[in-house]
């Protein structure tokens, strides 16, 4: 039967499709029913009472073919030929006009039946046009929801109303280290740590009785649960998407690991900043304190702090461009020394091995270097045309190692020992004991300062 009546549809699609030229349907329903009129006086001599055997075919193919208007005009000529041959030519009987009666208004079923037949299926084919189209809008729009939903950086998870995942996106799967296969159909709770699950199913079962967007805990830390066990800070974001008796839930969910460990560097920056803000006031007041109590003059309390704190900011600078996490020592006395270099030979060598220095001690031992590089330009071989070696080896001790520094001033004038005790003397000596657990040696050979230190480089030791 199913197969009968698609072969009844196809049939009514062809002879839809072939009415679409209005001017031809006249004449050609003349022919055809010219073709049954000469079939029917052909058939004369053997036909005894169907006396319109040929032309109710007629009737039908040239409505079915061409339409109704085509039709009832072939009806009107089958109508005038029934005549011609029934009369002879004269009247006709009674009989005989009952029988054209009745063929007229068989032919006018036949017409009325045929077009309700063609227009049902007109009418079909446009329904069946828009349910297509329809159908492939509906493609169209849940391929561009899956696109939209595999294209966004966040783990998308859509549940529904009993709170088992119905669809989820690649993000998800990355995040959670789950396949789709192992989450479809499973409770949402699978994603949440152990000792949530059973609050977490009662916020679901809140949220689909009273939809409406929103984050999800917002005033407390939400984590999710990987497969292997591990879990992770979240940032969770609710949207309803259910219509009718479809209720499907949709939770953006977001790892917010990386900002999570950015807001506490951030924190812990702010406190070492606080710290180091702190240790600077407090090295620019014993700086002040000891230059004020070392001057002669106003003149030279300005000079040699200024001077002190220059070297504080050079280490500082050094710092900075290594993000505070240490520096090397040989660019740190680079830039101590920096100022006192000239274009035309060099003032200052360094010469040791790469050695790499915490920020503490960084900043220590750029004062000590700083005061060396003052002293020798004002008064010794940097105040003439001499010159500086900075000399550095690494010493392996049974505590670790530790670091030997050596700077020998050369070329500059004579030099005597001081007649009392500096400040600058004292800031040597006392930085690197206490802050570097080192010692240091000043010796004020005639040719040149020499001053010595030896430290550990391990922080352990201070």
């Amino acid at each position: 039967m199913k197969t009968y009546l698609t072969n009844v549809g196809t049939f009514l699609e062809g002879g839809g499709r072939r009415q679409r030229r209005p001017w031809l349907t006249l004449p050609a329903a003349a022919l055809i029913v010219g073709a049954a009129l000469g079939l029917r006086l052909w058939l004369n001599p053997w036909l005894a009472g169907a006396q319109f055997i040929t032309f109710f075919p007629a009737v039908v193919l040239v409505t079915f073919f061409f339409g109704t208007v085509a039709g009832l005009f072939a009806v009107a000529l089958c109508v005038g030929a029934g005549w011609m041959i029934l009369s002879g030519g004269g009247g006709l009987t009674l009989p005989e006009a009952n029988s054209l009666v009745i063929f007229t208004g068989v032919a006018l079923m036949d017409v009325g039946i045929i077009s309700a037949l063609l227009a049902a299926n007109s009418a079909r084919r446009e329904t069946l046009g828009r349910v297509g189209q329809l159908n492939r809008d509906l493609s169209q729009s849940e391929t561009k929801f899956r696109d939209l939903l595999e294209a966004t950086p966040d783990a998308m998870v859509i549940v529904d109303h009993t709170g088992r995942i119905a669809l989820i996106n690649r993000q998800t799967e990355r995040l959670f280290g789950y396949s789709r296969d192992e989450l479809l159909g499973e409770p949402v709770e699978r994603l949440t740590p152990e000792p949530l699950r059973s609050r977490h199913a009662d916020l679901v079962a809140d949220f689909m009785a009273s939809p409406r967007a929103r984050r999800m805990a917002s005033d407390r830390e939400l984590r999710g649960r990987r497969k292997d066990g591990s879990e992770i800070p979240v940032e969770v974001s609710l949207s309803y998407l259910g219509q009718g008796d479809q209720r499907l839930g949709l939770s953006a969910i977001r790892d917010i690991s990386d900002w999570k460990a950015a807001a506490e560097r951030q924190d812990l920056l702010i406190h070492e900043l606080n710290h180091r803000v702190k240790n600077v006031l407090a090295s620019v007041q014993s700086i002040a304190q000891q230059t004020l109590h070392t001057a002669d003059s106003p003149e030279a309390f300005n000079t040699a702090f200024m001077a002190r704190l220059m070297a504080l900011s050079r280490s500082h600078d050094v710092l900075t461009r290594e993000d505070w996490t240490g520096t090397s020592l040989r660019e740190l006395a680079g830039e101590q020394t920096q100022a006192y270099e000239t274009s035309d030979h060099e003032r200052v060598r360094l010469d040791g091995p790469d050695v790499h220095i915490s920020p503490r001690m960084a900043l220590t031992l750029g004062m000590v270097l700083g005061e060396l590089a003052t002293n020798a330009a004002k008064h010794g071989a940097l105040s003439d045309d001499g010159g500086v070696d900075i000399i550095w080896t690494v010493e392996a001790r049974a505590d670790g190692p530790w670091l030997s520094l050596a700077w020998r001033e050369h070329g500059g004038p004579p030099v005597a020992a001081p007649t009392r005790r500096g400040f600058g003397s004292t800031l040597i000596e006392r930085a690197v004991r206490h802050e570097l657990a080192g010692s240091s040696r000043l010796s004020f050979a005639p040719d040149g300062l020499v001053c010595t230190l030896a430290f550990p480089l391990s922080e352990s030791r201070r």
